[in-house]
């Protein structure tokens, strides 16, 4: 991890931990309020994870500045995700996430049905993922480094898929704004199905149509990929057996349609929905934003059920834990990670960490990633199908003092 090269480059700036707390912030002028993790050295120095969900930061420890105060955090063998939850939950081991238990109550996480996006345990290892990333911000700033130089990349530019979230599901508005972005140099894009069980064939059909219009519009050139996580997460009662028929005839429907991959078709949990599903259909797979550690994406793999790995280094256990899984993931052949999209920071620092052979491209949210990044000095963007490296040290364009007020 190169550890001595940022203790060397840190000497005149101590990476002792002095304190450690969420701030609340502003536009100056107005407008809404985020939460950011704030982790200042003894020197001055200050590293940031954020904005932060409501959720993520509830979960952190309550005790997070004695736990972190006096600790060098250049020394991120000592200190990173993995050491930060054995000392907040010690004897809870997070490999019995790959033995199909919950590591803080035991209890089975294959074919339990969440009730939410995140399970409880989930929210604590988001939250001490956000300490992860303002340690690795703090660490870059130290060394003057981009993380993903830290990392030893030399990735400056990535491939850069849009991610269509938010735009209209109707077929025709669909590939007219499928064709206005292809236009504009980006030929991979991923698409949200609206439709779900409880929709019937009908919705189904929707669907479907929807996969039909985009890749007539676009054609042969266009790598197109497809999401279920709206009808996923609104599909109430539905239980995972409908889900999955479902599911397997959404994937046959879409299958002549040549798909790069189908995403989160059924619920995270549902383990042997998506044995079933890869069985009856051979479809492409990508899943992953909703699992945790290593461990949680291990049976997935060695079931051979999944081809693209989507941890995000936001929720599933910081830099620190992601590149344990990408180093997992590479074990299994054909496999790739391409993180979720939830922030470009985190997430394209980890994609150009790695090889393109392994991490190939990262999801940009087309229509929200910016205003995701009002409070930074800048937002970074990906443009014509391609994403730049920031070179700013840590993790990439800071939290913008100047245009925001604490509150």
């Amino acid at each position: 991890m190169g550890w001595q090269r940022i203790s060397r480059a840190s000497e005149g700036k101590p990476l002792v931990v002095r304190d450690a707390k969420i701030i609340r912030v502003r536009d100056r002028k107005g407008g809404a309020t985020d939460s950011y993790l704030e982790i200042t050295s003894e020197s001055g120095l200050i590293g940031y994870a954020g904005p932060l969900l409501k959720e993520q930061a509830a979960a952190l420890p309550a005790d997070l500045r004695a736990l972190l105060a006096g600790r060098d955090a250049a020394d991120g063998d000592k200190l990173n995700f993995a050491t930060l939850w054995a000392a907040c939950r010690p004897g809870k081991a997070l490999e019995t996430y790959a033995e199909g238990k919950d590591p803080l109550t035991g209890a089975a996480v294959w074919g339990v049905k969440r009730t939410s996006r995140h399970t409880e345990t989930g929210w604590s290892i988001t939250a001490l993922s956000a300490v992860d990333l303002a340690l690795w911000d703090l660490r870059g700033k130290a060394a003057g480094q981009p993380v993903w130089r830290l990392l030893g990349a030399k990735r400056k530019r990535l491939a850069a898929y849009a991610s269509m979230l938010g735009y209209s599901v109707k077929p025709a508005e669909a590939g007219k704004a499928a064709r206005e972005f292809f236009d504009k140099g980006f030929k991979l894009q991923k698409w949200f199905f609206a439709s779900g069980p409880a929709d019937g064939d009908e919705g189904l059909k929707r669907n479907i149509e929807l996969v039909r219009a985009i890749r007539e519009e676009l054609g042969a050139e266009a790598r197109l990929m497809f999401d279920g996580i709206q009808y996923v997460w609104n599909s109430g009662g539905s239980d995972d057996r409908t889900m999955g028929d479902y599911a397997i005839s959404l994937a046959k429907g879409i299958l002549p349609y040549k798909p790069h991959w189908l995403e989160e078709p059924l619920r995270p949990d549902d383990l042997e929905g998506y044995t079933r599903l890869k069985g009856q259909t051979g479809i492409t797979l990508a899943a992953g934003e909703h699992w945790y550690t290593r461990w949680n994406v291990k049976p997935f793999l060695d079931r051979k059920i999944v081809s693209f790995v989507q941890s995000d280094p936001e929720w599933c256990g910081g830099i620190s834990e992601w590149l344990n899984i990408c180093e997992m993931a590479g074990k299994y052949p054909g496999v790739q990670v391409v993180p979720h999209g939830h922030h470009v920071l985190a997430a394209s620092n980890c994609v150009a960490s790695q090889s393109e052979a392994l991490c190939p491209m990262l999801e940009y949210l087309v229509k929200s990633r910016v205003s995701f990044q009002h409070c930074q000095t800048r937002p970074l963007v990906a443009e014509a199908g391609t994403f730049a490296m920031p070179e700013e040290p840590g993790l990439g364009p800071s939290l913008d003092e100047a245009k925001m007020e604490r509150v």
